[in-house]
């Protein structure tokens, strides 16, 4: 071989890894984009579930407020009304006590 085909061998083999690499440099780049999106769309999707289950959350919290609160107002009126019960079955004994009580004021003046 000659020293002229050699070089030119050389020059060729150069030209071809240089391809090569930059072919590989291209390639790197498509794969770490797409590895970006995949990551970009991963994050989307977990943040609509997060969100998702927060509001479930938020609803079920909310649910067992309000039944609390439904339970609550009606120990409450359980409560007045029991109070309102009483006090009407002692308005007869009350007027029966003023009653005598004006009586006896009358009769003592």
């Amino acid at each position: 071989m000659e020293k002229t085909e050699i070089l030119r061998k050389i020059k060729e083999t150069e030209q071809k890894i240089e391809e090569e690499i930059k072919q590989a440099e291209e390639e790197k780049k498509r794969k770490i984009f797409a590895a970006k999106e995949e990551a970009r769309k991963i994050i989307e999707d977990a943040n609509k579930e997060a969100e998702k289950i927060k509001q479930e959350i938020i609803e079920k919290a909310k649910a067992e407020v309000e039944k609390e609160k439904e339970k609550i107002r009606e120990q409450k009126l359980a409560e007045i009304n029991e109070m309102v019960r009483k006090g009407e079955s002692r308005i007869g004994e009350v007027v029966e006590e003023l009653y005598n009580e004006f009586v006896r004021m009358i009769e003592n003046a």
